[in-house]
């Protein structure tokens, strides 16, 4: 019956946050940007649009909005873009980032396990090696990436943003990665990653071991060997931030399921799903994201509830660089 019920409240909750979603948002202007030293990017994660449903579509315009009336310098959205990965709908995604975001504002987008592990359910879709050349298409052809691999970084004021998507010929939820992509995100970090300058590594499933998986989603991080493998490049360098999402899970500061957290020097923050139901967490509720600001001694993640356009000052972070 406890478990019926949590169901049931999952439902009316995740309903709720759809609606809150689409409460159109003025763009009045809520926070004026500081210091021109400083880097603003704006972060998301799970927006988890559906061709099919306006609603959703709604709700990434209106978080878009929200994020324009603070002028960052990047959006950052971490995977799940879509839910079914359906050409159909990736398109409506890249057309609304193009069509919302304030033109001198740069994308950073990276896939999902929705956008290239589920898009065989899509009925009459293809495989992920297919999605994924989808994807790269898309990057190229609304954002002008012009990129031909899978690994690829975007620089937003001087910053790298080292980006991975899934190289897996027919997983679901469990990305897989090329030693040609390794290589590239060792070579990336060194050239970024000098004279104490932070260097963000962007990826969709957060790696093993960090944030607290086995307690609410038992094997769900990166598997072997790609963790191990990805670990151990980071590690080699100083202040290498990993931002991912993937797991729904909420907002926590307990040390055993950690949003943010440091281990072997490299600093992991996992962001919620915007759209979709959070597992229950110290705060679970939806439309969350993060405002990163980059400057010359830290790097600071302010919680955001893009969908009641506030703060959240509880799960803000704040790392001085070495």
């Amino acid at each position: 019956m406890g478990n019926v019920l949590l169901l049931i409240r999952r439902f009316f909750a995740g309903v709720l946050s759809v609606i809150l979603a689409c409460i159109p948002f003025s763009g009045s202007a809520l926070f004026e940007k500081a210091e021109a030293e400083k880097t603003t990017v704006a972060l998301v994660s799970d927006v988890h649009i559906d061709r099919r449903f306006p609603l959703g579509q709604t709700a990434l315009v209106n978080c878009y909005t929200d994020m324009n009336s603070f002028s960052p310098d990047g959006v950052a959205v971490l995977g799940d873009l879509t839910n079914y990965g359906d050409y159909a709908t990736l398109e409506r995604f890249f057309e609304i980032t193009k069509k919302t975001l304030n033109d001198d504002i740069t994308p950073v987008i990276i896939s999902g396990n929705h956008d290239i592990g589920h898009a065989k359910e899509a009925a009459g879709e293809r495989m992920n090696p297919e999605a994924l050349q989808d994807f790269i298409g898309l990057c190229n052809e609304y954002l002008d990436y012009g990129i031909s691999a899978p690994a690829y970084t975007i620089e937003v004021n001087g910053y790298g943003f080292i980006c991975m998507n899934d190289e897996s010929a027919d997983n679901w939820d469990h990305p897989e990665y090329s030693d040609a992509t390794f290589a590239f995100v060792d070579a990336e970090l060194a050239k970024y990653a000098v004279d104490g300058r932070p260097v963000f590594v962007c990826m969709h499933v957060p790696v093993s071991g960090v944030h607290g998986e086995e307690y609410f989603y038992e094997g769900g991080g990166l598997e072997e060997p790609w963790n191990s493998q990805l670990k151990a490049i980071m590690e080699k360098y100083d202040n290498v931030f990993c931002l991912s999402g993937h797991f729904h899970k909420g907002l926590s500061n307990d040390v055993s399921t950690p949003t943010y957290t440091t281990v072997n020097g490299v600093h992991y923050l996992n962001l919620t799903s915007y759209l979709m139901p959070n597992w229950p967490a110290e705060y679970a509720v939806n439309g969350l994201g993060f405002m990163m600001e980059i400057t010359d001694s830290a790097v600071t993640f302010r919680c955001r509830n893009y969908y009641l356009h506030n703060w959240y000052s509880l799960f803000d972070y704040t790392t001085p660089l070495v």
